[in-house]
């Protein structure tokens, strides 16, 4: 099908539905790092993402050298890098649950803000 006007058409699919997919890991990455936490999420979830990725991206490597299509190797080579930053970022941040009881403090403390009790009015109700 390579070369007619239907083969190009499910190429330029393959290509939007690859960025899209891609797309969809920017913002849990950027909340990673922002957050420096990782511990809600799966990594025997991400660890499967991976390795179906992987198995995906030997059939892709197949498809181009007997059909030469790269369509299917290129979104799929992308995915894979981004499965590999999640599963990198989620062992280096997914122990860490400081970094989530500082993002459960009010946000008076986070930000520093004069607090609404004074310590007296706590020491007094202890």
């Amino acid at each position: 099908m390579k070369g007619t006007a239907m083969g190009s058409i499910m190429e330029l699919l393959q290509i939007g539905g690859g960025v899209i997919l891609c797309a969809g890991y920017v913002p849990q990455i950027r909340r990673i790092i922002t957050t420096r936490s990782a511990h809600d999420l799966s990594l025997s979830m991400w660890l499967s993402v991976f390795a179906g990725l992987l198995a995906m991206e030997v059939y892709a490597v197949h498809l181009l050298l007997t059909t030469g299509t790269i369509a299917v190797l290129f979104t799929n080579s992308v995915s894979l890098l981004f499965s590999v930053a999640m599963v990198s970022l989620i062992l280096t941040y997914g122990a860490r649950p400081a970094g989530m009881r500082l993002l459960s403090l009010p946000r008076a403390v986070r930000t520093g803000a004069t607090p609404a009790v004074s310590l007296a009015e706590v020491e007094h109700a202890a």
